[in-house]
């Protein structure tokens, strides 16, 4: 398993062909890069069914303590790895674009679909053949650190296509895509807790093993910020909501956000707020007002609308109003609550 340089943070590394390299060149760079990475070990060959190398693969790689994750956009290429019977990882493989993607696990060849998400056997060899367009992430962990037994990775193993799974829509999926933000160079060990937490629960939800609230915390909060993004200007949004759709408790809900400096309430009132804000910023020049602004952001009302402007603000809304500069400078600040880290 893969560690990072001093041992207890994350890095992050990327990859980019170089200039000035010709096909072959460019192939034989990247499948030294590759081979680093993936730590399977895997030994790439060009693809010769796909003529001259064409593309030009770049990837991203954060490695920590335990665990790593590299996102690729492969050139055409065969990939072949040796059984490794001590490999102690557990292997979870997003094909976000396989168009025509061949994979061997056990000796027969198939075809894997654009968009399937699943477990992969680095202990017994294999291959793949990735025509061009192929882009995948892989996610790895140290399994005994999650508690995963012998008997726990064959079980998992065996599962066929996980897209359709609840737990990976919710939680892998988001935490995948989500994770090359701004910033993540200073926020790779965080984004590492993250993503052990999200495989911890999609395990556990798949073994029927009980996941306690501190190890779901990280993948749970951070999955109920990114709905909430999205979700703030529907005025029927609330806890019961919320709960519902992550089948959560409602104690279970305030726990994950009891460290925050904005609690769940909180949060979808700032939200709500900040795009209020922004829409001030259009309200004379697009004739908007207060009711219609109130509405866009999801407030019941204006007056709700001007509680919670004067909550986060300090003033009210005609005050700020008056000033462009104001509206920047309080939705500045309000953006750097609602993304400490960004």
């Amino acid at each position: 398993m893969p560690q990072s340089g001093d041992g207890n943070s994350a890095r992050v590394r990327r990859y980019a062909t170089p200039e000035g390299l010709n096909p072959e060149q460019r192939f034989e760079h990247w499948r030294v890069w590759y081979g680093n990475a993936v730590e399977t070990p895997m030994r790439l060959e060009r693809s010769e069914a796909e003529g001259p190398v064409s593309g030009s693969p770049s990837a991203i790689n954060l490695a920590g303590p335990g665990f790593s994750l590299i996102e690729m956009h492969n050139t055409p290429a065969l990939g072949f790895w040796s059984p490794n019977p001590d490999s102690t990882d557990l292997r979870l493989a997003y094909f976000r674009k396989a168009p025509g993607l061949t994979l061997d696990l056990n000796g027969v060849p198939e075809p894997v679909p654009t968009g399937s998400v699943r477990f992969i056997d680095t202990s017994l060899g294999g291959s793949f053949d990735a025509p061009e367009g192929f882009h995948a992430q892989q996610l790895n962990m140290d399994r005994l650190s999650l508690n995963v037994s012998e008997g726990g990775l064959r079980s998992l193993l065996r599962l066929p296509d996980l897209a359709s799974h609840p737990i990976v829509g919710t939680f892998v999926i988001p935490a995948l895509m989500s994770w090359k933000r701004p910033g993540i160079d200073s926020a790779a060990s965080v984004t590492g807790e993250i993503l052990r937490s999200v495989m911890a629960t999609l395990v556990g939800s798949l073994l029927e093993s009980p996941v306690d609230d501190e190890t779901r915390k990280p993948a749970l909060s951070g999955a109920v910020k990114k709905y909430l993004e999205t979700s703030f200007d529907n005025p029927s949004l609330d806890v019961a909501m919320i709960a519902g759709k992550f089948n959560l408790s409602r104690r279970s809900l305030f726990y994950f956000f009891e460290a925050e400096e904005l609690r769940l309430g909180e949060r979808i009132r700032a939200l709500r707020t900040r795009k209020a804000l922004e829409l001030l910023l259009l309200a004379d020049a697009q004739k908007i007002t207060y009711s219609e602004i109130a509405t866009r952001c999801g407030f019941t009302n204006v007056q709700s609308m001007r509680r919670a402007i004067k909550e986060f603000t300090g003033m009210n809304v005609r005050e700020i109003h008056k000033s462009e500069p104001v509206v920047h400078m309080a939705l500045q600040q309000l953006r750097q609550r609602l993304n400490p880290g960004a």
